[in-house]
């Protein structure tokens, strides 16, 4: 009999081996993250005493959760492990009267999502670069005047559409991360945030508002010349044209595609034009 239990600190190796089974290069800070700043909402799944999935929660305020890190030990894949998951993970939130919950799903699992109650939002990309050296000719020697933090999580939460400063903190003072933004005038503002895993970085979020439209080129120029040495992977939705095209134009190619979901309904709530990266936070 499947029981669901509340994940701990002593769950990370475990939750570790098993996202390593996706080949998602989670690392014990990033659980460690994500049981800081959700306790109570992340879980594990038990078949007698075997270990056999996992789930993950983040919520910001009463507005916004988000699901992740959904994932089955193989062995116990098709035996209802991670509806019985996902539903618990549901009855969660919605306990806390969470207004809305979403997730980012990959092509190949939305009818799972669509059986559980979630419906499609709008789809992203998912692109990889290969390494590439960077000449220092091409590198913009300025973007302009820095980015505080305080305006980079005012901008964060403006296109997003709840509040998760608690959350990119954390990832900036773990050392798991680092950004590079700048502000242009009292309401131009663009900030990008890199994730360095061993084997290769991940963009995102990036957040771009009312800023000229060459500042994007420029960032990106400058990000690409200090992460040259290993892959990038970026996600950023379809329908963001300019991100679509200047991720392509700097040899960015798609691997996968996907749909960012809520349950119940649509959420209308982010400001998606803003969004040139959406950074997958929630997932580790």
């Amino acid at each position: 009999m499947l029981q669901i239990k509340r994940m701990q600190g002593s769950d990370i190796p475990f939750a570790i081996k098993l996202s390593n089974q996706e080949k998602w290069g989670t690392t014990r800070i990033d659980f460690e993250r994500l049981l800081n700043l959700s306790p109570r909402g992340c879980f594990i799944a038990y078949h007698g005493r075997r270990k056999v999935g996992l789930t993950t929660t983040t919520r910001y305020g009463k507005r916004l959760a988000w699901i992740g890190n959904v994932v089955v030990d193989k062995d116990f894949r098709g035996k209802n492990v991670g509806h019985q998951l996902v539903e618990h993970a549901i009855a969660y939130l919605q306990k806390l009267r969470v207004e809305h919950i979403g997730l980012y799903c990959f092509k190949r699992n939305v009818s799972f999502y669509e059986d559980l109650g979630f419906a499609e939002d709008t789809q992203f990309l998912r692109l990889h670069r290969k390494p590439k050296r960077i000449t220092f000719r091409t590198v913009p020697p300025d973007l302009g005047p820095a980015i505080s933090l305080k305006r980079l999580l005012w901008a964060d939460r403006r296109a997003f559409g709840a509040d998760r400063s608690r959350l990119i903190r954390l990832v900036l003072s773990t050392g798991a991360g680092w950004h590079v933004g700048s502000a242009q005038n009292s309401t131009g503002i663009s900030y990008l945030l890199v994730k360095d895993y061993h084997d290769m970085y991940e963009y995102g979020p990036w957040v771009n508002i009312r800023t000229r439209r060459d500042l994007p080129t420029k960032i990106l120029l400058q990000i690409l010349a200090k992460t040259q040495s290993k892959p990038i992977e970026v996600t950023c939705l379809r329908d963001n044209a300019q991100a679509v095209t200047l991720f392509k134009a700097h040899d960015f190619r798609v691997m996968e595609e996907g749909y960012r979901m809520y349950f119940g309904r649509k959420a209308h709530i982010a400001e998606d034009r803003a969004q040139y990266a959406l950074g997958f936070l929630d997932k580790g």
